[in-house]
């Protein structure tokens, strides 16, 4: 084989073939391989060893040392042998062939080696690859498919082998109906390199297809020697896989990454239009009470009615879980964004039959290109600004964005900046507000809280920036460190005092995460704080959550004897027919309710029975005044905090209250 090849090529004392001793010709006959030399100019073949004699279907009556190979060869697979010979003057080549001997079709590996020892020589050696492992070395060849042709310097087909024949009409075909491209043209993208390459869509016999052309000019005949491949399947596998990139596999609407490809190209056109961002209203409702199947059926039902009642000229996309975006272009008959809202929110808020016909309601922010911004991530995120304004008018509300806004955002944007050096530079302070048996106005523990003095921004309240961090995804790292700075506080209280002081901790629905175990495990070995004495304070947001993960979530919690408050009970999202089965310790009824104390009292009255009945400690917040504490000496066993006993300091001025410092050992 490559041994064979090197002998002949490297022997310089061989100056023809006839010089080849026969003896080492005869030796490769006990060689799998089937071998053999085509002479090129002279159309035969000179030499083969016996596995070759029996894939060439040799015989007595037509032995193949005498057959005169050119009778049945086209002008392009002569031309196609050619150029291989010639290029196989440097290194070998190799390719799949067919062969015809006795008009029986053979499909061989063969590696060719031009093994001439002169310019007036043209002889191949050729070795026919038939074991699987020497085919499969080269794996950048596949199993031919090539269709071949050949046309001269006018366009006019020559010649093509038998895939040509079977694939076109070889009588009325020419070169520029098969690239789709005129000759003057193609010589012009070929240049001085005479040879070109690329991949065309075509329809031939009214069936569409795609092709990998490589063509060749034959100097110095100019004709075009053709090799084309049939690339469809290929094309459309990239094609789907270009669709699922940039579409959402559940609704079908383009995603995030098609929609911002699409935005980008909007705004380069510079032609006016509108942005609406949609967010369906208090959509995790449907995911918990329902089932997420129900909410992906709701996701789909949205997406529909966008495509079916929307105009051809409005492009939708599923931005986010529950949010989508609206592109409207301006027109002089376009319709005024309040008419588009509208629209959009009548759309939505028709009753879902299939889902037991629950109505399901948006609210929409609308950005305008190019007055409002001229950039797209601008453009989404004035919208999103004025989506939030509009759900703070109530629900099916939408806003249009106004510059004064832009103010807003600008604040937004400052604290998420800020917050990411406030950990780093100390700026972040907890505080700490006692929380005191009513009964006996006796300090039993305290709850931790977060102060920000930032250097630009001043004093930031909690209720600003913890709702950035939520979003900026920082949440989790401050979480942590209030949770780890406030037992490290207490634990030191507890050892002052002797006495074994709660602490409270606030825990936001984003923290309660996958990893918030592991964490809490962590801080409490490193601290050393003991668990039965930390209460874990939970908003009734986690109710929008998935509420089996929850309960999970909490029974882990409370198999640590880490204690479960519900904070600001009665004011948000949380079910009854839930709280008897969460494993919680305790409810903290809302400070709304003891402001308007006079008023709240049934139900106040409730919440403290309903707790009493499932054996759960009550906790008002926010008394502040002596009438409210009085109010609320009615009920046996209550917990308070509120200005009334102090407001939430820090740790010095926590040491100098007098609830604290009558814990104190008596020196």
């Amino acid at each position: 084989m490559e041994v064979f090849t090197k002998c002949i090529m490297d022997n310089k004392r061989l100056t023809s073939f006839s010089l080849i001793p026969p003896s080492q010709l005869t030796s490769f006959n006990y060689v799998k391989t089937p071998m053999w030399i085509y002479d090129v100019e002279a159309f035969h073949i000179c030499w083969a060893n016996d596995p070759a004699l029996t894939l060439w279907n040799n015989s007595q009556d037509n032995p193949l040392l005498s057959r005169d190979l050119s009778e049945d060869m086209s002008q392009v697979i002569e031309l196609s042998i050619k150029q291989i010979a010639k290029e196989s003057r440097k290194k070998p080549c190799k390719s799949w062939w067919t062969l015809y001997p006795q008009n029986i079709a053979k499909q061989v590996y063969i590696r060719f080696s031009n093994i001439s020892n002169d310019d007036d020589q043209n002889l191949l050696l050729c070795e026919a690859l038939l074991e699987r492992d020497e085919v499969e070395r080269d794996t950048h060849f596949a199993l031919d498919n090539t269709i071949k042709s050949l046309f001269n310097r006018d366009g006019s087909l020559l010649s093509g082998n038998l895939r040509f024949a079977e694939c076109y009409d070889t009588q009325t075909i020419s070169l520029p109906e098969l690239i789709e491209m005129e000759v003057d043209e193609l010589k012009r993208k070929m240049g001085m390199n005479h040879q070109i390459e690329f991949e065309r869509q075509t329809i031939n016999r009214g069936v569409m297809a795609w092709y990998n052309f490589h063509i060749k000019e034959l100097m110095p005949e100019q004709h075009y020697i053709i090799s084309q491949e049939n690339i469809t399947e290929r094309k459309l596998k990239e094609q789907t896989y270009r669709h699922l990139a940039y579409h959402d596999q559940l609704t079908g609407l383009l995603n995030r990454y098609g929609f911002n490809n699409f935005l980008i190209e909007q705004c380069h056109k510079a032609e006016p239009f509108y942005l609406f961002l949609v967010d369906l209203d208090a959509f995790k409702l449907v995911n918990n009470n329902l089932g997420h199947s129900a909410g992906d059926e709701v996701l789909v039902e949205i997406a529909r009615r966008f495509v079916m009642h929307l105009p051809d000229s409005y492009q939708t996309c599923r931005f986010a879980g529950d949010e989508f975006i609206v592109v409207v272009p301006q027109q002089q008959d376009s319709q005024s964004v309040d008419a588009i809202s509208q629209l959009i929110l009548d759309i939505v808020a028709q009753p879902i039959e299939k889902i037991d016909s629950i109505q399901i309601t948006a609210s929409i922010g609308a950005a305008s290109y190019p007055i409002d911004a001229k950039e797209p991530n601008d453009l989404i995120m004035y919208a999103d600004t004025a989506m939030y304004k509009a759900k703070e008018r109530g629900s099916k509300s939408y806003c249009s964005f106004a510059q004064q806004m832009s103010l807003e955002i600008q604040r937004r944007s400052a604290i998420q900046q800020g917050l990411k050096q406030a950990l780093n530079f100390r700026e972040l302070v907890p505080l700490f507000q006692p929380i005191v048996d009513m009964k006996n106005n006796t300090l039993i523990g305290m709850e931790a809280l977060l102060s920000w003095d930032s250097p630009t921004l001043g004093r930031v309240p909690p209720q600003e920036f913890v709702e950035e961090a939520e979003r900026s995804g920082m949440m989790n790292e401050i979480g942590q460190w209030i949770l780890r700075s406030a037992c490290e506080q207490c634990l030191t209280w507890q050892q002052r005092t002797g006495h074994p002081l709660t602490l409270s901790v606030n825990v936001s629905a984003i923290q309660l995460n996958d990893n918030f175990i592991n964490t809490l495990d962590d801080i409490l070995k490193k601290t050393g704080f003991p668990a039965k004495q930390l209460t874990l304070e939970l908003t009734e947001s986690i109710f929008l959550l998935n509420i089996k993960q929850v309960i999970k979530r909490l029974k882990a919690i409370s198999s640590r004897d880490v204690g479960v408050c519900i904070d600001d009970f009665g004011t948000g999202y949380s079910s009854l027919s839930y709280i008897h089965k969460l494993p919680i310790d305790a409810l903290k009824i809302d400070r709304s309710f003891i402001s308007d104390i006079d008023n709240s009292d049934v139900v106040i009255e409730a919440t403290v029975a309903m707790a009493s009945k499932l054996g759960l400690k009550v906790v008002a917040e926010g008394i502040e005044s002596q009438h409210q504490r009085e109010m609320m000496l009615r009920y046996p066993n209550l917990l308070a905090q509120g200005y009334y006993y102090s407001r939430p300091v820090n740790a010095q001025e926590f040491e100098k209250l007098s609830l604290f410092t009558k814990l104190l050992p008596k020196e």
